[in-house]
């Protein structure tokens, strides 16, 4: 039971549903749960369980039917799309599995872009991108573009440009599921280290049991509902 003066990250009887073919498919069916101040989560369910919508929710990229999500008491169910957008721009890291980084900017404008968006390039925003540029061991490739870099590395240059910017939370979906194990476990290291050291909550979905052993605890999400044993 999580503390309630504690909790971090709300969700309330979360629904979501597509229309497939014609057909209803419930994605969340009035799903809860609540997740403390600087834990480490782990969300593991198989391919197809709604993990991904799981983290486009949790982000504002989408709209849930009904319910709930509210981080850091700021409820983004209750906010206009542009409200959305700018809480995501400024509070959320991504982590994703194929790195989604711009091909045209280097490595190092990459890890800049959150800061030019949020405009937090100057007031140390630069010192701090340079700090996590030398954290990830690419300090000597800043100005490398990604197609000259290996997964792992374009996966360290996504850890940086998540964490840039000091948002409130960082979300990853499978961020090893691109990688060799050696490389997977690598990244998880990497990722673990750079997020409890900045205190930071991260939510991991994953269907990889490895990399769910990172984490604090693990939730299963499994016919809409999330449950704490499999």
């Amino acid at each position: 039971m999580v503390d309630s003066q504690n909790i971090f990250l709300q969700i309330s009887d979360l629904s979501k549903t597509y229309l497939e073919g014609g057909n209803k498919r419930i994605i969340l069916d009035q799903a809860s749960l609540d997740v403390p101040k600087g834990q480490f989560l782990a969300i593991h369910g198989k391919s197809g369980s709604g993990k991904t919508t799981l983290l486009n929710l949790i982000s504002g990229i989408d709209n849930a039917d009904s319910g709930r999500i509210c981080i850091d008491s700021i409820c983004l169910t209750g906010l206009n799309d542009s409200d959305r957008t700018l809480f995501r721009r400024k509070q959320i890291g991504f982590v994703f599995q194929f790195f989604n980084l711009i091909p045209t900017l280097t490595v190092w404008e990459n890890i800049l872009l959150p800061l030019d968006l949020n405009g937090l390039t100057a007031n140390g925003g630069r010192q701090r991108a340079e700090e996590l540029l030398e954290e990830v061991g690419l300090d000597l490739r800043k100005n490398i573009y990604p197609d000259r870099l290996s997964g792992g590395e374009q996966q360290r240059v996504a850890i940086a440009r998540a964490l840039v910017h000091n948002p409130l939370i960082v979300l990853a979906d499978e961020p090893t599921g691109n990688l060799d194990e050696e490389t997977g476990r690598s990244v998880m290291n990497l990722l673990e280290r750079l997020t409890r050291g900045l205190g930071k909550n991260l939510i991991l979905v994953t269907h990889s049991s490895d990399a769910a052993a990172y984490a604090d605890r693990l939730v299963y999400l499994r016919e809409g509902k999330f449950f704490e044993k499999a």
